[in-house]
């Protein structure tokens, strides 16, 4: 992810505005996924203000989004989960 300053992270970024839901679904899973598996997730996530577009994934009133709602709340969850090895003492 690191390579060509976090490309793929960016393209996944702007993926949360496509028409498509597959897409957007998919989009929110990755994007959830790298929060929780790489230690710059929530960092780099933020410097690109993925968390405000995920959230408004999340408020969608549409009926064709139900699998976007569901992809984006488990993303939103995982952009704010503090897991016990990040906490300061």
């Amino acid at each position: 992810f690191e390579q060509n300053d976090f490309r793929a992270l960016k393209m996944l970024a702007s993926l949360l505005h496509s028409e498509d839901t597959t897409t957007l679904a998919v989009a929110c899973h990755d994007i959830g996924e790298f929060v929780s598996m790489h230690p710059l997730g929530k960092k780099m996530i933020s410097s690109l203000a993925v968390k405000e577009r995920v959230m408004e994934l999340m408020g969608s009133v549409s009926p064709t989004h139900r699998e976007v709602r569901r992809e984006a709340l488990l993303c939103c969850q995982k952009i704010m989960l503090n897991k016990w090895q990040d906490m300061d003492n």
